[in-house]
């Protein structure tokens, strides 16, 4: 016995897609007819344009003599995608990351530029920081390089990037090249991060450092770059901070205070240190903390530059 046809009820789109006055019906894949105007769709997508000037079916609507034009796409998707179209109308809200990306897939089947512009906003907007690598992904993808920067910033809070995990959902969605980028542009900030605590060149002043300016007769010296002294405790704290700024190169990492307190437990511990630890140290964190965000921020992650 042959199956049965699905019978799809016709039912009519809502605002501002259920004007009479229309010249083309867009009827959806699950039976929502879209009433709109071919000028407003004819100027953002030439696959619109080239389709409205091929004869049109019989298919006509019940209630008037214009020509309705069957789509693929469902209502939900047709309708965000059309929002995104029109001038002055509602801006759409995605459900979820993977419903924008159905918009965004059928913005860019009739090639309209304008709405995948938009789309990139808004998704921006809704999912981040919430879904950064897939919307790191995405940017590369429809190269939204601005969008793409942003995501992968937010990328460096990743520790050790690279490595297997679950973390990276839009993997389907991006090239080994982009990906590629990415990893070089973690380990170039995570390479540039931890140089600022290997070298203090960056510092203006050391007058109010004596940990810095004069190490520890007491508790031990060690020689660094720049031929700078310093308090055998400060220089651990300098090494065993720059290896997690390697790994994970963002001023977040610092905030995270385990290697803070240790330096200032064992400075504690010496006579000498402990008189000015305290005060020196807050001061120097704050200095280091928005050095490595300094630093950081000169390095680009470009969509089309060669690793």
């Amino acid at each position: 016995m042959a199956a049965t046809e699905e019978i799809i009820t016709i039912s009519q789109a809502q605002a501002p897609f259920d004007d009479h006055n229309c010249d083309i019906i867009l009827r959806s894949a699950d039976g929502v007819d879209f009433h709109v105007y071919k000028l407003i769709l004819s100027l953002v997508s030439p696959i619109f344009k080239d389709m409205f000037t091929l004869p049109q079916s019989e298919s006509q609507s019940d209630i008037s003599s214009v020509p309705i034009i069957d789509v693929m796409e469902g209502s939900t998707t047709l309708e965000s995608l059309l929002l995104l179209c029109y001038p002055a109308a509602a801006t759409p809200t995605f459900h979820s990351l993977d419903d924008a990306k159905v918009v965004m897939k059928a913005a860019s089947k009739y090639d309209i530029q304008a709405a995948l512009s938009r789309a990139g906003d808004l998704v921006m907007a809704q999912f981040f920081p919430n879904h950064f690598l897939e919307l790191y992904a995405l940017s590369c993808q429809f190269g939204w390089q601005r969008h793409a920067q942003t995501a992968a910033t937010r990328a460096l809070e990743i520790k050790d990037l690279g490595r297997p995990s679950n973390g990276f959902h839009g993997l389907q969605d991006i090239s080994g090249a982009d990906y590629h980028r990415l990893l070089v542009y973690h380990y170039r900030c995570g390479v540039i991060a931890q140089n600022v605590g290997s070298s203090l060149s960056w510092l203006e002043s050391l007058s109010h450092m004596a940990a810095v300016r004069d190490g520890c007769y007491k508790c031990g010296t060690i020689y660094m770059k720049q031929h700078l002294k310093v308090a055998s405790w400060f220089n651990e704290y300098l090494v065993s901070s720059g290896k997690e700024l390697l790994a994970r190169p963002c001023e977040s990492t610092l905030w995270e205070l385990s290697h803070y307190n240790r330096a200032i437990i064992k400075a504690t511990e010496c006579a000498e240190c402990r008189k000015t630890v305290f005060e020196n140290m807050k001061k120097f964190h704050t200095l280091y903390t928005a050095q490595v965000k300094k630093v950081v921020a000169t390095v680009s992650q470009a969509l089309s530059a060669t690793p």
